[in-house]
């Protein structure tokens, strides 16, 4: 009888000396596998796509057509420079709320997601600029929420062709006077999609996929 052979990158994860999680390329695309050793059992899942914590069960082994074997300072320096970007765009900003402050104050040695800056999904760091989404949604629509935000009202507009997704900005002020704002990019008649918020003038940024 022909012995099955543990996949190396399966060995890999195993082996608890390890880190928890390992890149693999997947039909073209880098893939995140990862590994639950709490519950005894080891089993190894794999991050969907367009997610950065959630993910599913993974046993296609043969599928995988190249490992990566990531070093846990590669991945801390990767984390660090995302926190520092956001921070960087931040400091820009005319505004203030709880989500900056956050951003201004983070660990640097924990992730965006530990920070409670996003939820931890794919468009972490994914900027979109106001200038870009006035072409879509048009001179008056950016009028009215500019104005609104420097108002401080609050203001939602109307749903706008983005790219084929729905495009809504809006603004709300806070009763302590804070204000915060974002651009939701949802799939067409549906209130699931991509979740930005502004970050500073010019400019918001990924926090959450739904």
């Amino acid at each position: 009888m022909e012995v099955q052979k543990i996949h190396p990158a399966e060995e890999y994860l195993h082996n608890e000396k390890n880190p928890t999680s390992l890149y693999v390329r997947i039909s073209g695309e880098r893939r995140k596998l990862f590994i639950n050793r709490s519950d005894g059992e080891g089993v190894i899942g794999i991050i969907a796509k367009g997610k950065r914590k959630r993910g599913y069960v993974f046993n296609a082994w043969s599928s995988i057509e190249k490992v990566y074997y990531p070093t846990t300072e590669n991945e801390e320096e990767a984390e660090k420079k995302m926190i520092l970007k956001y921070q960087k765009l931040a400091r820009l900003a005319t505004h203030t709320n709880d989500w900056l402050r956050r951003i201004a104050g983070a660990d640097l040695t924990k992730s965006l997601y530990e920070n409670h800056i996003t939820t931890g999904t794919g468009i972490d760091g994914k900027c979109i600029r106001l200038s870009t989404i006035e072409k879509y949604c048009g001179y008056m629509v950016m009028a009215c929420f500019r104005e609104a935000f420097k108002k401080k009202e609050k203001y939602s507009s109307y749903r706008f062709d983005f790219c084929g997704y729905d495009g809504t900005l809006w603004c709300e002020p806070k009763e302590n006077g804070d204000m915060i704002a974002g651009f939701s990019k949802e799939y067409r008649n549906c209130g699931n999609g991509y979740y930005y918020l502004l970050i500073n003038d010019d400019c918001v940024i990924g926090y959450d996929i739904d």
